[in-house]
């Protein structure tokens, strides 16, 4: 790109262009020049069924931040596209990327919560995901981790086992009386318990209580 500003009809080619360098400075100078151009835009193309163009409206998103969460929520709730249903997830992340002090609304966890039991295996592993990545900001660690512990109480052994080790790394002695109470409970699948008491161990290595 040249020194001067380029039109937004240019910058919108740049998001298509094979160089996922470019489409991340399209996606910056969008989101800095033209947001509200940019964003209803952003948001058609997560409809495409096309993954690099989907994705790079994800990261688009995020690079606007909190100010998309109402259209994100209302677009969870509203679209019968497993996918779009997962780049709604995945946007959560990059808008904590792009804004790590940003605290998320009540709705948006709830949301999350939600996705967990999803139909859609994809949308229900991004919010697994996303709640990992959060509970690892201060801001967030606190309602984040009831979340986690509910998502071990799921016949998903993924889900199980994801929740669990998104839970060992975490600095908190509710996540140890839980895995501890888990590793225990007879009543358990037996790969959840050695699940359980993996992340024990896990906890550990790293000297968390």
């Amino acid at each position: 790109m040249s020194d001067s500003l380029p039109s937004f009809e240019s910058l919108v080619q740049d998001l298509k262009h094979p160089n996922p360098n470019i489409r991340d400075e399209a996606c910056v100078l969008l989101a800095e020049h033209w947001p509200d151009q940019a964003m209803p835009y952003f948001f058609s193309e997560l409809e495409d069924p096309d993954p690099v163009v989907y994705r790079t409206a994800v990261k688009a998103l995020g690079t606007l931040g909190p100010r998309t969460l109402p259209d994100l929520l209302k677009l969870f709730q509203s679209s019968g596209n497993g996918t779009v249903r997962a780049c709604c997830v995945k946007a959560i992340v990059q808008i904590s990327v792009n804004f790590p002090n940003a605290a998320f609304p009540a709705d948006i966890l709830s949301m999350l919560e939600q996705a967990l039991d999803d139909s859609s295996p994809v949308v229900a592993q991004s919010a697994l995901m996303t709640l990992g990545y959060l509970s690892k900001h201060d801001s967030e660690k606190d309602r984040v981790i009831p979340l986690l512990i509910q998502a071990c109480d799921r016949a998903n052994i993924a889900h199980v086992q994801g929740s669990a080790m998104a839970l060992a790394e975490l600095d908190s002695p509710l996540v140890s009386a839980f895995l501890e109470k888990l590793a225990l409970d007879d009543t358990k699948d037996p790969l959840i318990r050695e699940v359980a008491q993996s992340s024990l161990e896990r906890r550990a290595s790293l000297n968390l209580k």
